[in-house]
């Protein structure tokens, strides 16, 4: 039998005995080790899926805008009957993950016989006859057909009569010294377009519409002010108290001041490079260092009384009398009448200079066109007297290859030049100068424009026949959102 100290003795070297834990512990380190990686693993593999789904997401809304800006160069750039009617359009991008597509469907609205905006009837779609006054665009993106999100517009249209949609059209760098101001014919649609200069504005501008540099810069001070949007594919710099009502774009430069405080931007700011804010004040976002494509342009129209080949037709004049003249008396002569029905007044040579005097009054009831191979030179306080809904042509003829430096070819009005009734068309293919107290409505479209002092004008298409066909259409945003469903 053992005794009690020998079965104590035993005891304790049963409780000493350790083999076998270290196995059991290093077990249990192991399942440890191994359940975190499976955690770990786990949440790398849940990471990379929501970061690959936000990839996904991201470049989904990027194919989406890009639809929402391919339609809006679709429908600035075609005719109404040619327009997506019951048909989507769709593309592909070159972003990764890709590819990366997107599907624009359009509706279109109309005018009704009420005055009020109502969609085409189903099976019907625009026409020349019947353009559409606005459109609701839907463009959804999506990657690797996946990941669909969806970006809405809702624009306005007014048409565009293949380079007549602007109320000032010019081609060269572009001064504004004096003060004048632009009315739209509905909303903010008096839009000017510089198509390879740069905008200069040193003073009380007022334009009511949207200002693009297709090419250049824009600068503005003083109390110069754009309600619409201004878009530059150079430098923007805005220096107080200028004002741009709602966007300011740079497409390829900055946007800056020299003053402190800057302009002000009602809207957002964006740039291909750089944004000063401060001293700039800018109500709405800012996106720096955002390059795009240049911002829309117009084309020059070359209104040519005789054809050139490859280059422009002859203005047809459909339902005009033409009257041939060689000098500047038969000029005044013809003008000087009481002159009824549509007349063109033709000056293919003889008269290089026909000159308007002062207090000279011409009344006509029906359309005018003046037409020259020469320039056209209002002295002070003439006056046109038109018939409501009619046309006045000022119109020096397109021709190649002119040297514009001799103002030999160019529109010019004098101080309180008064235009009555009738809309005007101010066309030089080089420079139109508008004087002091030049009211009216129409257009001006000129190689380059000088506004030598205060006017107003009203903007209204002044189309000429043969020409007046609807090629595209200005659209003003009303909004633009993500939707959902």
């Amino acid at each position: 039998m053992l005794t009690r100290s020998r079965l104590h003795r035993a005891c304790s070297r049963l409780h000493r005995e350790e083999s076998g834990v270290a196995m059991v512990i290093a077990m249990m380190v192991v399942f440890v080790v191994v359940l975190l990686s499976i955690v770990v693993f786990d949440m790398s593999i849940h990471n990379s899926d929501q970061a690959a789904y936000d990839r996904k997401r991201v470049t989904s809304i990027a194919a989406a805008e890009a639809g929402i800006d391919r339609a809006w160069n679709l429908v600035q750039f075609t005719a109404p009957q040619s327009l997506p009617c019951g048909t989507s359009v769709s593309d592909a991008l070159g972003s990764q993950p890709g590819p990366a597509t997107f599907t624009i469907d359009f509706t279109w609205y109309k005018t009704g016989s009420t005055g009020a905006t109502e969609p085409y009837a189903t099976g019907t779609c625009p026409s020349q006859q019947d353009p559409p006054t606005a459109a609701l665009i839907t463009a959804v993106g999506e990657t690797n057909t996946s990941v669909p999100r969806t970006m809405q517009t809702y624009v306005t249209l007014t048409p565009n009569y293949g380079g007549f949609g602007s109320a000032i059209l010019a081609v060269n760098n572009t001064t504004f010294n004096n003060n004048f101001g632009i009315l739209g014919q509905s909303g903010n649609d008096g839009n000017i377009y510089v198509t390879n200069g740069n905008l200069v504005i040193n003073n009380a501008v007022s334009v009511y519409g949207n200002v693009y540099v297709h090419a250049g810069t824009a600068f503005m001070k003083n109390n110069a002010q754009i309600n619409g949007e201004l878009w530059a594919n150079g430098n923007v710099t805005l220096n107080t108290p200028s004002t741009v009502g709602t966007n300011a774009i740079s497409s390829t430069g900055y946007i800056d001041t020299t003053s402190d405080p800057g302009g002000t931007i009602g809207g957002f700011a964006m740039a291909g490079t750089t944004i000063e804010e401060p001293p700039l004040l800018i109500s709405g976002s800012t996106y720096e260092y955002s390059p795009q494509g240049a911002p829309p342009t117009q084309d020059f129209p070359k209104l040519c009384q005789v054809a050139i080949s490859g280059v422009c037709p002859a203005m047809p004049w459909t339902g005009y009398t033409v009257t041939s003249v060689t000098t500047c008396a038969a000029a005044q002569a013809f003008l000087d009448a009481s002159l009824t029905g549509d007349q063109v007044l033709w000056i293919p040579s003889g008269c290089a200079d026909l000159v308007i005097s002062n207090n000279d009054v011409v009344n006509f009831s029906g359309n005018l066109a003046i037409v020259t191979n020469g320039k056209v030179t209002m002295e002070n306080k003439n006056t046109w007297n038109g018939a409501t809904g009619k046309k006045l042509f000022f119109i020096s003829n397109y021709r190649s290859g002119l040297s514009c430096s001799s103002g030999a070819y160019d529109i010019t009005t004098g101080n309180n030049s008064n235009f009555k009734n009738a809309s005007v068309l101010f066309y030089s293919p080089c420079t139109v100068n508008l004087n002091n107290q030049n009211d009216f409505t129409g257009q001006v479209l000129g190689s380059t424009v000088n506004i030598l002092n205060h006017f107003t004008m009203q903007y209204q298409p002044v189309l000429v026949p043969g020409l007046d066909s609807v090629q595209g259409f200005n659209q003003n945003v009303v909004y633009i959102r993500e939707v959902t469903g």
